[in-house]
């Protein structure tokens, strides 16, 4: 086996030698390769006003919505949620 020097090696690594494990307490390294979903994101996108909502929007409207005299909404942050407050203020409109 022959030594090879350190810019010979360095031509060789791919950046891929890293992934797998690498002790107890660094975390995962591998490649994913999934479908992002809305339990990845903060963020939902409602069909009445072609809007993408986070969060704290989300969040913003509730309390607007819950000012106006609406009920409490189960379940927070959801697609079913945003659709009923901006129903309400449509119609409160």
């Amino acid at each position: 086996m022959k030594i090879k020097k350190f810019i010979q090696y360095i031509k060789e690594i791919s950046g891929t030698e890293l992934i797998g494990p690498m002790g107890p307490a660094y975390g995962e390294t591998g490649l994913q390769n999934k479908t992002i979903n809305q339990s990845d994101t903060n963020v939902i996108y409602c069909d009445l006003d072609d809007k993408i909502y986070t969060a704290d929007e989300y969040n913003d409207i509730y309390n607007d919505y819950l000012k106006m005299g609406g009920k409490a909404l189960p379940g927070g942050f959801g697609k079913k949620n945003l659709i009923d407050i901006i129903t309400f203020k449509q119609k409160q409109n």
